[in-house]
């Protein structure tokens, strides 16, 4: 019985010896590889928790920065941490094309703020890049000799949209005229190419005209009761003949030998009878 005790506790202390060799010459198990981090999804309410100010720029005056696309579709991709910081600013061809405008060069000369791009500070020679939206205009006033056309578009539009008062460089031909009365004569772009309706008042006449103004509105005669656009309609310099209204009251014997009405009658403005 002894001996079977003892021949027993040997053979288990060999197993025992046993394991424990294969447990200390077993290789380390490998680790489980991480897990690749989970990125949020970006939506645009939150982007002002860090960039208020600027959510607020494009609230104020985003103009179709803010009606039409939001952040994330601007500042499309992953966000810093992990990629390179100003990598998610877009290049405006992105958006922007198919257009002359959109063709040039600096978009920021101008555009200073993408956040609000309409609010445009020019200055320098601007006039190449007006053109691509306002060819009218640009034709207008490079076509028709003025001192408005020897100054660049910047001089009167220094901010985008800013249409300036005549009267902060012109003096009034008048006491008492305003801005909106220099416009029913004087068209900007071609000031010296008189246009006006019939609501001119002869006083805006008699601002260069004084001494006809004086003659016609003395006068005795049916002349003396009209306006001076009455007859010189439309266009500045517009002298209409006599016929025009009158017919031909005399003979043609008689027109032969006073060609002009004023040969008899003296003036328009202070008609003989």
């Amino acid at each position: 019985m002894k001996h079977s005790i003892i021949l027993t506790a040997a053979v288990l202390g060999i197993g025992i010896l046993g394991l424990g060799g294969n447990a200390l010459s077993a290789e380390p198990a490998a680790p489980e590889p991480a897990a690749a981090p989970v990125r949020a999804t970006l939506q645009a309410t939150d982007c002002e928790k860090c960039h208020l100010p600027f959510v607020q720029q494009v609230e104020e005056a985003g103009a179709k920065h803010k009606t039409e696309v939001t952040c994330v579709e601007c500042h499309d991709g992953a966000h810093p941490p992990g990629v390179e910081k100003g990598s998610l600013i877009p290049q405006c061809a992105t958006c922007h094309s198919g257009q002359p405008h959109f063709t040039l060069e600096n978009c920021l000369g101008c555009h200073t703020n993408p956040h609000q791009p309409l609010n445009i500070v020019f200055s320098g020679n601007v006039m190449t890049a007006c053109n691509t939206c306002h060819p009218a205009e640009v034709t207008e006033i490079t076509t028709n000799v003025s001192a408005h056309a020897k100054v660049d578009c910047s001089f009167c539009h220094d901010k985008h949209g800013y249409k300036p008062d005549c009267l902060n460089c012109h003096s009034v031909h008048i006491e008492g005229q305003k801005y909106e009365d220099c416009l029913t004569c004087h068209q900007v772009h071609n000031p010296l190419q008189l246009a006006y309706g019939s609501e001119v008042p002869n006083r805006d006449c008699g601002a260069c005209h004084a001494d006809l103004k004086t003659t016609l509105e003395s006068g005795k005669t049916k002349h003396a009761e009209f306006q001076c656009v009455f007859c010189h309609t439309d266009k500045h310099g517009n002298v209409p003949k006599c016929v025009d209204c009158h017919e031909a009251p005399h003979n043609e014997q008689m027109l032969s030998k006073f060609p002009s009405c004023n040969d008899c009658h003296q003036s328009a403005h202070n008609i003989l009878k």
